[in-house]
């Protein structure tokens, strides 16, 4: 949701916002669209549409029952487990409509202990299957997920798994004397799980299943998307108000280049949200940026990149899986694009 927001600015003025609830956007009739076809993000944008309405239902089986009936016209992110139903639904489209796979990400807040220990980190990663996340997700089928073991999207050039070695172990015994060797003295970690966004929250528990077992001491927040929202924003400790681990997900194609992979950044107090500092991947960045359109200078910066990243381990990468949307058979002019946004399309 808020990626739609974002890039819709410019052709829907944001209307209202209230966290959890609602948000909607209109039609800015100051915009003028480009004479040309839409090509996802580019080309011609036509606000179609006087009012894009968002609302958040935190039940799926809800929201699913909102589509089968009308009173909802699309749903971002249906859960897997309900497609079935969806699809023989008359009335009702499911489609793969985001270009690339749905990237999974554990992002460690690096500035309160016990994750300002890179040792730490890595000590959970050991842990991780990213088979079970994916499961947890989008079901036993494989042709609906992938394993992605490095930082930069699977399948494009820059792919590679230097330094991937933590993140291949998939053993929790190895974890666990990991992370004793690491000097673990009982910290408590704070993770907050998004009930109202599922596919978000399972990827939540899965690590909350690795933190119990390891025998970390955990605080597992269960909170709306909106609350997470604004509490990672905390640079506290825990006892005030702060958080150790979060989640998201990404497109494949914002994690593609260096130059906008925005949770590769380690540029400290500017970086994204758990604010690492690690002036190597900012100096190899840089270097891509320099060096980048030669692609065999382009794919050697990418490996020390992907293996600094993956010693420092701020973030622990989670595969991909392919999300499906939902629409009303009345919506139009539906297309492909990295994100879910709503110009060009109509409703009949």
């Amino acid at each position: 949701t808020l990626s739609s927001s974002s890039a819709a600015s410019d052709v829907y003025k944001r209307q209202e916002w209230n966290p959890g609830q609602r948000a909607s956007w209109a039609r800015n009739d100051r915009y003028v669209a480009r004479n040309e076809p839409v090509d996802g993000l580019a080309g011609g944008r036509i606000p179609k549409i006087d009012r894009v309405e968002w609302t958040i239902i935190t039940d799926p089986a809800t929201s699913s029952n909102a589509m089968v009936t009308g009173e909802q016209d699309y749903w971002e992110y249906p859960l897997h487990d309900l497609l079935p139903q969806l699809r023989r639904t008359r009335g009702v489209t499911v489609e793969q409509r985001l270009l690339d796979g749905t990237y999974g990400v554990c992002r460690f807040n690096t500035l309160q202990p016990p994750f300002n220990n890179p040792a730490i980190r890595r000590a959970v990663a050991m842990a991780v299957d990213q088979r079970d996340y994916l499961t947890a997700v989008a079901g036993n089928d494989p042709a609906g997920w992938g394993v992605c073991e490095g930082v930069f999207t699977c399948g494009t050039p820059l792919a590679n798994e230097q330094g991937s070695e933590t993140l291949k172990t998939r053993n929790i015994e190895r974890a666990r004397a990991a992370l004793r060797a690491a000097g673990y003295n009982g910290e408590k970690v704070v993770l907050i799980a998004p009930g109202d966004y599922p596919q978000i929250n399972a990827l939540s528990l899965m690590t909350a299943d690795i933190i119990r077992r390891l025998g970390m001491n955990l605080e597992l927040i269960s909170a709306d998307w909106g609350t997470l929202v604004q509490r990672r924003t905390s640079k506290e400790p825990v006892e005030r108000g702060g958080w150790s681990i979060i989640h998201t997900t990404s497109s494949g194609q914002s994690l593609a280049l260096p130059v906008y992979h925005l949770f590769l950044r380690a540029n400290g107090d500017n970086a994204w949200f758990g604010w690492p500092n690690v002036p190597e991947i900012e100096a190899l960045r840089a270097e891509w940026v320099e060096k980048g359109a030669d692609p065999a200078e382009s794919q050697r910066i990418a490996r020390l990149l992907n293996a600094k990243a993956m010693e420092q381990m701020y973030y622990i990468p989670l595969g991909f899986y392919w999300q499906p949307s939902a629409w009303r058979s009345n919506v139009t002019g539906v297309f492909r694009a990295p994100a879910t946004v709503f110009w060009n399309i109509g409703k009949g």
